[in-house]
C-alpha cells in the first residue's frame, strides 16, 4: 500500500481547464470541529494563473491512479515573494456571505435546512435530518452558516445531537453525524511502524501524502481510528500527511 508510493504528483484544472504550469505546492487542513477547509494552491509569481471566482480542482497522482483531493474555487490570489498564492475555498464561502432571515412556527428541520442551503445556491448534498417539528425558529438577520450553527444547537435540545456540516473533496454538503453522512468516505488505508510510518507519536502520525480528510477510518498498527484532523502538504521538497487521530466509535 502506502510504502510503495513515490513523488506524488498534484494535476490542477482552473476554469475548466489544465493550468498551464505544474503547481509549486499545494496544502490542505481539515477539521472535523470546522465546516470549512483551509487550502493554498501555490505557482511561480509570475504564472499570473487564477482569479478570484475560477473553479478548481485539485488532483493527486500515486502510481499512475489519480485520487481528488480537492473540489471548489479561488477566494482571492496574489504574489508573496517567488510564489503566487491562490487562496482557496469549498461551498463554505457561500454559506460565509449569504444572508438569511429565518422566521419558522412548527416547522420540520429538515424544511429550515434546505431552505437555507437553497437561498445559498447549494445543490450538491448529502444530508441526513430529523423530521423533528420545531415551534419556533426565528432570529435577525445571519449569514446561512450561523443559520446552520442554531439549527443544530436547536436540534440538540430537542435531543438530537452530534451533528455537524461541512464539504467534501467533491464540494458536496454533507449533514449528518459520524453514523451516517456526517463524515468523510474513501478507501481505509492500513498503516504500520517500520513500514510506512515516516513518524508517530502524541496521538498523531506523519505518512506519506494520501486522500484522506478528516473523519475517515484508517488502521495503525492493526486498530482501527479515525483521523480527527489531517495536514497535507505537497510540494517538491517535501510531501507529508499529518494525522491527528482519535480512537474509533
Amino acid at each position: 500500500m502506502q510504502d510503495r508510493l513515490h513523488h506524488p504528483i498534484l494535476n490542477v484544472t482552473i476554469g475548466g481547464s489544465a493550468a498551464g504550469k505544474r503547481p509549486s505546492s499545494f496544502s490542505l487542513v481539515t477539521d472535523g470541529g470546522f465546516p470549512s477547509v483551509m487550502s493554498v494552491l501555490s505557482f511561480p509569481a509570475d504564472s499570473g494563473i487564477g482569479k478570484s471566482g475560477d473553479p478548481v480542482q485539485v488532483h493527486l497522482s500515486l502510481n499512475d491512479e489519480e485520487h481528488l483531493l480537492f473540489t471548489g474555487e479561488i477566494l482571492s490570489a496574489g504574489v508573496h515573494g517567488t510564489y503566487r498564492d491562490l487562496i482557496l475555498t469549498d461551498g463554505y464561502s457561500k454559506l460565509f456571505k449569504t444572508l438569511v432571515v429565518p422566521a419558522y412556527r412548527k416547522e420540520t428541520a429538515k424544511v429550515i435546512l434546505q431552505d437555507t442551503l437553497d437561498s445559498a445556491g447549494i445543490e450538491k448534498t448529502a444530508i441526513t435530518c430529523p423530521e423533528v417539528e420545531i415551534a419556533r425558529f426565528s432570529t435577525k438577520k445571519i449569514t446561512a452558516h450561523l443559520c446552520i450553527k442554531l439549527l443544530i444547537k436547536t436540534l440538540a435540545e430537542h435531543g438530537h445531537t452530534g451533528f455537524r456540516c461541512f464539504f467534501d473533496k467533491e464540494n458536496t454538503f454533507r449533514f449528518g453525524t459520524p453514523d451516517d453522512t456526517g463524515k468523510n468516505e474513501g478507501t481505509v488505508y492500513e498503516f504500520e511502524t517500520g513500514k510506512n510510518i515516516l513518524k508517530k507519536g502524541n496521538g498523531k502520525i506523519e505518512v506519506l501524502p494520501l486522500p484522506i480528510r478528516h473523519s475517515q477510518e484508517v488502521t495503525v498498527d492493526g486498530v482501527k481510528l479515525i483521523a480527527a484532523r489531517t495536514d497535507l502538504s505537497v510540494s517538491g521538497s517535501h510531501s507529508r500527511l499529518i494525522l491527528w487521530l482519535r480512537e474509533a466509535a
